[in-house]
């Protein structure tokens, strides 16, 4: 009993000499399989710049949007009526698949899908980059 009550008094002052630990003790079982988490979770960005010249591009479009890639769609160069029902089509699928647009100019818009997030107005943005009114 007093071996005990000398040897707590010199490990409680850290003058015991240590104990030899068994090598077996050490031994870490890995029949566990390790997990290993990829910190980058979220690939290179590619933004596809679309300019469609007739109503039948709008699904390729939708293709890409339904691929999870954003779509910057410049419609400039197709009849008013056409650009339009286009914009209606891809406002539709958008909606369908939980994503969303916004208008960049007069006949430019950002389409993003769900795995995106727009903040902040666009339009305004750029309005005052290049000095231009509504």
């Amino acid at each position: 009993m007093s071996g005990n009550v000398i040897n707590k008094l010199l490990s409680f002052f850290g003058m015991e000499e240590p104990e030899e630990i068994d090598e077996t003790e050490r031994v870490i079982p890995f029949n566990k399989k390790t997990k290993i988490v990829n910190i980058h979770t979220q690939p290179q960005v590619k933004v596809l710049i679309a300019k469609p010249e007739e109503f039948q591009q709008a699904q390729n479009i939708c293709l890409e949007l339904k691929n999870k890639k954003p779509v910057i769609i410049d419609v400039q160069s197709m009849d008013k009526n056409d650009a339009q029902r286009l914009i209606d089509f891809i406002s539709g699928a958008i909606f369908a698949l939980n994503g969303e647009i916004k208008k960049i100019s007069n006949f430019i818009f950002l389409v993003v899908p769900d795995n995106f997030d727009i903040s902040g107005d666009i339009q305004e943005q750029v309005n005052s980059i290049y000095n231009l009114s509504k």
